[in-house]
């Protein structure tokens, strides 16, 4: 009689291969696989479900009535099973911090199998991943015992799709390529339903479109007359990439500075 394999990991089934010879069917067969359970085949298979050390104990009763009996110190050996954990920071990563760090928490693992999205990207502990995208992404982690057992913790990362804007706060539209005109900056994929509109200290709307890189120049409607120099109010709208409205309101400031002009005095001159 010899099993498969003597140390394994809980929950662990055992194969008995049964030698003893003569043997066949009409042979009465007694296992005691030492954790309270029986069995009655010639080479049964058994799950232990506990951590322990088993004795396993054969008996044989022949057709006529002969009887052997064999007692297996320890043959069977389980130990405690991986666990597989780890935590990652930091814990809402987005398009603007898309590096998170990985830390490996499990329990009696020598080896380790990162995987992202179905993809192996790293064997050790620890580690760092830079998502290339925002949404879900599946990060799975296998770890291996001593005794080539396995457990697998997957998680699934959240990497948000932010957004930023920002509009300056005065601006000189002289048309010297210098701070010319009036536009938002920033990361703005995602974005839909925008709105930026320009008003005078009348209430005149000025100036409004709904592209999120559409510039002011300083002109009313951007090709009527010029805008006289003052403080607007300037009104922004959108929704960012997850459905979150978002509104702003504040002043631009424009000056446009007069030309200096340069000129010769004219010489008088008198004859009397």
């Amino acid at each position: 009689m010899k099993p498969n394999d003597t140390i394994s990991c809980a929950p662990a089934t055992v194969f008995f291969n049964n030698k003893s010879s003569p043997l066949d069917g009409s042979y009465d067969i007694k296992w005691n696989f030492g954790d309270g359970g029986q069995g009655a085949d010639i080479s049964p298979t058994h799950t232990y479900l506990e951590t322990g050390t088993y004795d396993v104990r054969l008996e044989i009763t022949s057709p006529i009535g002969c009887y052997t009996d064999t007692l297996f110190k320890e043959l069977v050996q389980i130990l405690e099973p991986p666990v597989a954990g780890f935590s990652y920071d930091p814990s809402i990563p987005s398009n603007l911090e898309p590096t998170v760090n990985f830390t490996e928490e499990s329990q009696n693992a020598v080896f380790w199998e990162w995987h992202v999205d179905g993809q192996l990207v790293a064997q050790q502990p620890d580690f760092a991943y830079t998502f290339a995208d925002t949404g879900l992404h599946e990060v799975r982690l296998v770890v291996v015992h001593p005794q080539k057992c396995l457990d697998t913790l997957v998680q699934f990362i959240d990497v948000a799709p932010k957004v930023t804007y920002y509009l300056p706060n005065a601006f000189t539209p002289n048309e010297d390529t210098t701070n010319d005109i009036f536009v938002g900056t920033g990361i703005t994929r995602g974005i839909t339903d925008f709105s930026l509109s320009i008003w005078d200290r009348h209430g005149q709307k000025i100036f409004e479109t709904n592209k999120v890189d559409e510039p002011w120049n300083g002109r009313v409607g951007n090709n009527g007359k010029h805008a006289l120099n003052g403080v607007y109010v300037c009104v922004v709208s959108f929704t960012e990439p997850r459905g979150k409205p978002f509104s702003y309101r504040g002043y631009a400031t424009l000056v446009r500075y007069r030309r200096k002009w340069s000129y010769e005095l004219p010489v008088l001159s008198f004859e009397f």
